[in-house]
């Protein structure tokens, strides 16, 4: 079990988990109740499911919390902390947290791809699907040098 021997936290209703803009080293895992996520304000969804991730994207990209995450009832998390050194020495929560993450680009593209297929003769924003997608689909990682992290072996 990816969550096992963790430490857990109690949440009451409406206290908040995840403040978006601010740093923080943890990821959680709802073990039970629901959360609400919100965006500048704006309500996004609610997360009831035990097992999904909060707190991912920020740990992964490692950068301030994108959105705000509040107890919509008494819930209880599972906490990962320092979630980035977590993630690089547990392949299994890796794994998992690149599935989660894979299933909504996924989603994501099977809408945008629906959206330029039902406007692509539309003037005005909604026509320029062609555009958004291509921006979307070319941005890149940071680039990486091939080799080794290792120490004991000779440089080239």
């Amino acid at each position: 079990m990816l969550c096992e021997g963790l430490p857990r936290r109690e949440l009451a209703i409406g206290e908040q988990l995840i403040t978006q803009g601010e740093h923080g080293t943890q990821m959680f895992v709802l073990a039970a109740g629901s959360v609400a996520i919100h965006r500048d304000g704006v309500a996004l969804t609610r997360v009831g499911e035990p097992g999904a991730f909060l707190g991912e994207m920020s740990a992964v990209l490692a950068r301030p919390a994108g959105a705000d995450v509040i107890a919509l009832e008494p819930s209880t998390v599972v906490v990962v902390d320092h979630a980035a050194t977590a993630l690089v020495e547990s392949p299994a929560l890796l794994l998992a947290v690149a599935r989660l993450l894979a299933r909504r680009l996924d989603a994501v593209n099977s809408y945008l791809s629906d959206l330029k297929r039902q406007y692509a003769d539309t003037d005005g924003h909604l026509g320029m699907m062609d555009e958004v997608l291509g921006a979307l689909m070319s941005i890149r990682s940071a680039p990486m040098e091939p080799g080794s992290e290792r120490t004991d072996l000779p440089a080239d």
